[in-house]
């Protein structure tokens, strides 16, 4: 069963990982179509997509969190955002893509967005009889 944890979270990686390499090799398909189509598309993608990562990841690492000051912090929605950082960071480097700080905040609000959501539903459910 733990297989089922993992391979959404996987499938998701790797679907973004392609969806960043199209991009730095300047290349269009129906995805940058649909994203340019739509008014914001570009923010939306990435905050649903690594919003959408980060709970998968939480799920993949089957809820483990580290204490910082505290607070719990999801493993999973730690990666997902050294990753966000570490892609958007790359952009710095390649001639036909651009640093844009409106993108990590995207990432950054999809990710606190979706993990607050989340475990708003999943307290939720554990308070249930």
């Amino acid at each position: 069963m733990k297989i089922l944890r993992i391979l959404p979270a996987l499938l998701l990686f790797s679907f973004i990982g392609w969806v960043i390499v199209q991009a730095n090799k300047g290349s269009n398909n129906i995805f940058f179509e649909l994203v340019r189509f739509i008014p914001y598309g570009d923010k939306l993608g990435h905050f649903i997509l690594f919003g959408t990562l980060s709970l998968l990841t939480v799920i993949a690492f089957n809820y483990k969190y580290v204490l910082v000051y505290d607070y719990r912090l999801p493993i999973g929605a730690i990666i997902v955002f050294l990753l966000a950082i570490a892609e958007e960071m790359t952009q710095l480097f390649l001639s036909n893509r651009s640093f844009d700080m409106a993108d990590i905040s995207a990432d950054i609000a999809g990710i606190f967005i979706f993990m607050l959501v989340f475990n708003k539903f999943r307290t939720a459910k554990a308070c249930k009889p």
